[in-house]
């Protein structure tokens, strides 16, 4: 496997792992948040405790929800993670009114638009979804 350091990780046979976010926990540790999918749901990881699973419509719903369609003229770079007829993708970008580059991700749409979203605010969503599905019902949405 590679470093964690690194936004995509190989693991175990054809997956991928898509780093989604990476943040400060109250207590000061470095808490990062990743993605993968086995070729059904979207499983989130996240390094200071919570996992689960949700489906690419879920993804979808998320990302149409708190994001926007992603301009024409911002390049399609970054590392990727294919799910289903979706790809997931985390982009670096330094908008003009921005002091530095931030990270997003874009979320590839099969015959319509790309949305992207703040990757912290997705994210955040996506985390508190999977936490709340973990007390619900066992196999998420």
């Amino acid at each position: 496997m590679a470093p964690m350091e690194d936004h995509h990780e190989p693991e175990v046979g054809n997956s991928l792992v898509l780093l989604l976010d990476e943040r400060i926990t109250p207590d000061g540790t470095h808490a990062r948040t990743w993605a993968s999918y086995d070729g059904q749901r979207v499983q989130i990881r996240d390094e200071a405790g919570s996992c689960g699973e949700l489906s690419p419509i879920a993804i979808d719903r998320v990302m149409c929800r708190y994001g926007r369609l992603l301009d024409c003229d911002i390049a399609l770079d970054g590392d990727s993670l294919p799910c289903g007829t979706f790809t997931l993708r985390r982009l670096r970008h330094h908008a003009a009114i921005d002091a530095e580059a931030r990270d997003y991700l874009v979320w590839e749409r099969p015959g319509d638009e790309s949305v992207v979203c703040l990757a912290t605010t997705a994210t955040a969503v996506l985390r508190f979804l999977v936490a709340r599905l973990s007390r619900a019902t066992p196999s998420g949405i």
